[in-house]
């Protein structure tokens, strides 16, 4: 459960953290475009403001393909730097699952987000609940859209409730307004469902619950809720008898007769609704100052807004390679809860058994070495799907995807082709194999590196005249510390089939390579790494 949330919380991050950052670009190019349009009617403003917020809606929908497989964070067991590699002995690997901060965040976000979802839900059906004893008024159709009122003593300015309302409930006030501002009023109650308000505000919810962290969003909703409203006034007294100023005497008599009522939980709610109504009232002494776009301007707004979307909606997708599942298992399996992965690295061309390769399990802080034979496993890993990489140095790096299930062995095979490094006449293959158990394993987060990559060790490493003469090649493998200054200060030979002079050489191509020294929680440490190199005369390639 763990691990899946690991892993979980990374996809997350990796679609969310990138909206972030485009959705706040576009944004910022929602309010400058609202203030250059600070002098034009509410409808075009709302409209706006309403893009805006659907914009957080849209999943980012344009993929852009990278080719490097995903990496591993803080990867226990196997490391690779470069073209250089460093393995630990199997027995370095397993430490239990823990929840990664990104987890904790995801969590986090999860739960605010569901927790503003839920009450609002709770207002809607408690707002519900209050209005089951309205009293029925009368069926009315205006602007060719029929719906019923009822009258309610817990509200205070007339409303609509749902997605798609079909009734409209008015204050008791209601009764004392002449039939012309009544009139008005349930113009503006239809204007909001003829425009699909209702579902509008819910699209707004949900965007405010998702983005609930950004400051940006909750300045836009509040705006959309004020454009919306005035937007509603203008179509209320648009063609109709009742004046801009009529209708604003209107609302004023509404704000100085609010009272408090059960949804109005303090002194301050009751203040805010009452200066909402003023703005909309200020905004209609102001109407006829207000001018409308015109078409064509309007129609090139949208055009770049829209288009804009396109860029800012990409995300990237990671290309990965797989095989077809390999033969089952004969060994014995795992225990019941977790599953185990066991298979072999070969080389491609040759089918010979490849030692010392680096086996790396994403998201699980697990991984292996493959021994003299070639062969790995690794146990005690939890229900999932897993990448898993297997790296040489010589060879290219593969990515198998395979399924883990409980008390199941799985089989992962891998074959590696050749990538060589070559320095003058003499090719240098950097292999590897597992590090002495008697060598601690000290975790860390980043591997030491060689300043210059690989090259640079081959351009310190000279192949002994004595052995060259004599067409000596052969496989040394180093035990190298490298130190806090990023200095190989130690170095040994765990195990040689060539001369001592291939041997004293590879020791001092590694002591005259500079290193970036591992570090753990961005501070520098020692750590051991074991690099084999084989020695081969460039001539006698094949």
């Amino acid at each position: 459960m763990i691990t899946y949330l690991n892993s979980l919380a990374e996809n997350w991050m990796a679609y969310f953290g990138t909206s972030i950052l485009q959705n706040t670009l576009f944004l910022g190019v929602i309010f400058l475009l609202l203030y250059l349009l600070r002098k034009r009617d509410a409808t075009t403003r709302y409209a706006v403001a309403a893009l805006g917020l659907i914009k957080l809606l849209v999943p980012p929908f344009v993929p852009l393909t990278i080719n490097n497989a995903p990496s591993a964070v803080s990867a226990i067991g196997t490391i690779e730097m470069g073209n250089v590699t460093a393995g630990v002995s199997p027995s370095a690997i397993p430490i239990a699952p823990h929840l990664s901060l990104l987890s904790i965040i995801f969590l986090i976000w999860a739960t605010t987000m569901i927790l503003m979802l839920g009450s609002t839900l709770f207002s809607t059906l408690k707002l519900k609940w209050h209005l089951r004893s309205s009293t029925f008024v009368k069926h009315t159709k205006i602007d060719r859209k029929a719906v019923d009122i009822y009258c309610s003593q817990n509200i205070s300015v007339s409303m609509s409730i749902g997605l798609f309302p079909k009734r409209v409930y008015v204050p008791t006030l209601w009764s004392s307004l002449t039939k012309e501002l009544q009139h008005s009023l349930l113009r503006h109650e239809i204007a909001h469902i003829k425009r699909k308000d209702g579902l509008l505000g819910a699209l707004q919810l949900l965007a405010q619950a998702i983005y609930f962290f950004h400051p940006l969003v909750w300045i836009l909703t509040r705006q959309a809720d004020e454009f919306r409203e005035m937007a509603c006034d203008d179509m209320a007294v648009d063609n109709s008898e009742v004046t801009p100023l009529v209708y604003s005497r209107c609302l004023v008599h509404v704000a100085e007769h609010m009272l408090p009522s059960w949804s109005c939980s303090s002194a301050s709610t009751l203040i805010k609704q009452k200066n909402k109504l003023y703005q909309r009232v200020n905004y209609q002494v102001k109407e006829t100052k207000m001018k409308k776009l015109s078409k064509n301007r309007s129609r090139l707004i949208w055009t770049l807004l829209l288009v804009l979307i396109v860029p800012l909606s990409w995300y990237c997708k990671k290309e990965l390679t797989s095989t077809p599942p390999a033969e089952q298992s004969i060994d014995a399996p795992p225990p019941a809860n977790v599953g185990k992965i066991y298979g072999t690295v070969t080389d491609a061309e040759t089918g010979e058994m490849l030692p010392g390769a680096n086996i790396v399990l994403f998201l699980t802080g697990k991984g292996a070495t493959s021994d003299k034979d070639g062969k790995f496993f690794v146990t005690n890993i939890y229900p999932g799907s897993y990448p898993i990489r297997c790296s040489l140095e010589g060879y290219k790096s593969e990515v198998l995807l395979r399924g883990i299930d409980k008390g199941i062995s799985t089989p992962a095979h891998f074959k590696l082709t050749h990538s060589i490094i070559q320095a003058e006449k003499v090719t240098i293959t950097a292999k590897k194999d597992p590090v002495d158990p008697q060598v601690q394993f000290v975790p860390y987060d980043e591997p030491p590196k060689p300043i210059g990559g690989n090259a640079a060790i081959a351009k310190n490493l000279t192949y002994p005249e004595e052995s060259r003469k004599r067409g000596i090649e052969g496989i040394v493998i180093i035990n190298a510390h490298v130190n806090e200054s990023g200095v190989v200060d130690e170095a040994s030979v765990m195990e040689s089939k060539i001369t001592n002079e291939c041997n004293n050489a590879a020791m001092e191509a590694l002591k005259k390579t500079k290193w970036t020294p591992a570090k753990q929680r961005g501070e520098p440490i020692a750590v051991w790494i074991t690099i084999p190199v084989e020695f081969k005369l460039e001539d006698e390639k094949k």
